[in-house]
């Protein structure tokens, strides 16, 4: 008698889940991988272009005639009496360096606005006036082939003119305002990097200066940061495609498993007649233990036998194979059920085949 192939057909509709189940883990888990590798794709491709700007805004006081102080003019980073200063000079520097060389040009202008603010019935600072001047008109640079260039750029701020507008607004108006100068670098500059099959970068940038216009005591704040660094990656329709690939793998990997999921969930749970599980049972069972099993038509003949029901599949078959006995198929004709007989030394082993899950 031919021996079956696997121990049993419990353990290889076990082995089938789990099979299946290690295919949607490995499906999901894969598709989530490509997703993440889409989502950072960028972090992981090296930049093509990197630069950094250093700035800078050293200035110093030019004083109005009096008989306080030794010299004309004081250093930068201090507290001043506002009537005492005739002049701020600013010294704006923007020192640009790249790694690699490139095509370039820059533009850049300095502005200002004065400001008035206002405290409304909730103490909250509202603007009630505000007046843009230019103070240098926009200067324009274009070089080749470089990796550098510097600013250097120096301008003369009449603090006295300000505070003077400032005090003419409130006596006109009769309101009291606190009165700001805020004084902009403005820089912009296009980076051609055609050579790296990239696009031309543009880049905006500034410095800005805040100086309180009041009768009192003033000084400069600095509104801005000292370094302006950035990262150039390449982002072409390759490494764009690149992504969009990552994105539909990782879709189709997902879907296949969440397909997978909904196909085994209805073939199992699925709403079914106890008459099609029956059949179901019963068909795989003759399938897998042809070699076993003879189907008969009448019903075996169990006197003077002693019966022995058996509950579990697979000791019916050790019965079988251990005695080298055939299984005997009937199908009870008026009932969803079969019967599987083993005859051995005056026993009869009998499993009974239902609509309920093997065992």
């Amino acid at each position: 008698m031919t021996k079956r192939k696997y121990r049993s057909i419990t353990k290889s509709a076990a082995k089938t889940k789990y099979i299946f189940a290690l295919l949607v883990i490995f499906m999901i888990v894969l598709g989530n991988a490509f997703l993440i590798f889409g989502l950072n794709y960028h972090k992981n491709v090296l930049p093509i272009y990197n630069f950094t700007a250093q700035k800078d805004s050293d200035y110093e006081i030019l004083l109005n005639q009096n008989n306080f102080y030794v010299t004309n003019t004081l250093p930068s980073g201090g507290y001043y009496a506002s009537k005492s200063i005739n002049n701020y000079v600013i010294n704006f520097k923007y020192d640009f360096n790249a790694e690699k060389l490139s095509n370039l040009e820059y533009n850049y202008s300095i502005t200002a606005d004065l400001i008035g603010i206002v405290k409304n019935i909730d103490e909250q600072d509202k603007e009630v006036w505000s007046r843009t001047f230019t103070l240098l008109d926009n200067k324009k640079e274009k070089k080749e082939n470089i990796s550098t260039f510097n600013i250097n750029e120096k301008i003369n701020i009449d603090y006295q003119y300000y505070n003077n507008l400032a005090r003419s607004y409130e006596k006109t108006y009769g309101i009291a305002i606190d009165a700001t100068l805020k004084v902009h670098f403005n820089i912009s500059y296009q980076i051609d990097l055609s050579n790296f099959m990239l696009d031309t970068q543009n880049i905006d940038d500034f410095i800005e200066l805040d100086i309180p216009i009041t009768n009192t005591v003033t000084n400069i704040k600095e509104n801005y940061e000292n370094t302006t660094s950035k990262s150039i990656i390449p982002d072409s329709d390759s490494f764009k495609n690149i992504k969009i690939l990552y994105y539909i793998i990782s879709a189709v990997l997902i879907i296949g498993a969440i397909l997978i999921i909904i196909i085994r969930l209805r073939r199992n749970y699925n709403a079914k007649t106890d008459e099609d599980l029956y059949r179901h049972n019963i068909n795989r069972i003759l399938k897998y233990y042809r070699d076993l099993i003879v189907t008969v038509t009448n019903r075996p003949n169990l006197e003077n036998l002693e019966i022995m029901y058996i509950d579990i599949l697979d000791d019916l078959i050790d019965v079988a194979e251990q005695n080298q006995k055939s299984i005997i198929h009937y199908k009870e004709p008026k009932d969803i059920r079969s019967n599987l007989y083993v005859f051995v030394n005056g026993y009869a082993y009998i499993y009974v085949v239902t609509c309920n899950k093997l065992r």
